[in-house]
Parts: C-alpha cells; sequence; structure tokens
C-alpha cells in the first residue's frame, strides 16, 4: 500500500482543534496508516503503513525540547486537548515543555505513547473514540 500524501495533509488540516484528534486516527487508519511519529524538536510527522513509511511536515511547527521528561505535565496536556481546550500548536509547545520529544500513534493498539529524551515512557494513553 502506499499512503496519499494529499488526503493525509487534508485530513490534518481537516483538524480545528486537538480534541478532533479520534476522527483524526479514523481518518489516518482509512487512507493505510498503521502508526506514525510525532517529532516534536523537527515538527514532523513520521507514517507507516504495512509497506513502508514517510516523513512529512504538514502541519508541525518545531518546538523547543525540556531535557527532562515531566509525566504529569504531559499528562495535563493531553486532558486540554482531549477537551478541545487547546490547537495541535499549543500541544506541540506543552508536549516539548513536558519534555517529550517524539510521540507515537499505534493505529493497531488503538494508544499513544509519550517518550522523554531516554525512550522511557512516560505516558501512554488509549485513544479515545477508537
Amino acid at each position: 500500500m502506499t499512503l496519499d500524501f494529499e488526503k493525509m495533509n487534508q485530513a490534518v488540516n481537516s483538524e480545528t482543534n486537538a480534541g478532533g484528534f479520534a476522527n483524526l486516527m479514523k481518518n489516518f487508519m482509512k487512507l493505510g496508516v498503521t502508526r506514525y511519529d510525532y517529532l516534536v524538536a523537527e515538527g514532523m510527522y513520521r507514517f507507516y503503513d504495512v509497506d513502508s513509511s514517510v516523513d512529512l511536515q504538514m502541519n508541525g511547527v518545531p518546538k523547543n525540547v525540556a531535557e527532562v521528561g515531566d509525566p504529569v505535565a504531559i499528562k495535563a496536556a493531553v486532558r486540554q486537548a482531549q477537551a478541545g481546550a487547546i490547537v495541535f500548536e499549543q500541544f506541540c509547545e506543552l508536549a516539548g515543555q513536558a519534555g517529550v520529544p517524539v510521540w507515537t500513534s499505534d493505529l493497531v493498539a488503538k494508544h499513544v505513547t509519550y517518550f522523554d529524551g531516554n525512550g522511557k515512557e512516560l505516558l501512554v494513553e488509549a485513544i479515545p473514540g477508537l
């Protein structure tokens, strides 16, 4: 399967606030995405399907990442996002402040894992609505 970058970009740009995350994940699943990593410092997505991966900038904006991971801070940021109180760029800023250089959205296992700079899991959250 080959990922359709144009449709993926449309899906990302249709999200009005971070509370629409579950719908975005459903759209990605329809497009064949099995997983993606979001690289906070680079402002870059790395999408995977069953055969390949691709890096796309899309709506990503590079953010500074704190050296020390803070599980309480990332949990608070996730709660704000789930409530629809912030937009994606604000979430990325908060993730960086919480020391999260990357998170992985696994659409097969239906969860998101937020990692610190040493690759330690700070938080694992089920993707609501999947």
